[in-house]
């Protein structure tokens, strides 16, 4: 009676320690890949590249947003039409 309750405790401890050994694991690998991590993990490593590629895309996105209000001065289109065309 004794015997099968110390390993049935046993397998249960095993069996708990082990699931949360492996989910401590993948959580710190799914963290690993997330996009700040690589952006940081590639800008210590390459000395500042990750600052520049967001930099650079900071440049492009505001650039493509002045050049989206220019569009729509020339062509005079307003904020709205785009939603209104859908709602039809």
């Amino acid at each position: 009676m004794f015997k099968r309750a110390r390993w049935m405790l046993m397998g249960y401890g095993l069996g708990a320690t082990t699931s949360y050994l492996a989910a401590r694991r993948l959580r710190r690998a799914a963290l690993k890949y997330t996009p700040n991590e690589v952006a940081s993990r590639v800008g210590a490593t390459v000395g500042g590249t990750a600052r520049q590629v967001q930099s650079a895309v900071a440049e492009g996105r505001g650039t493509m947003r002045d050049r989206e209000a220019q569009l729509r001065t020339a062509h005079s289109i307003d904020r709205g039409a785009r939603h209104r065309l859908r709602t039809k």
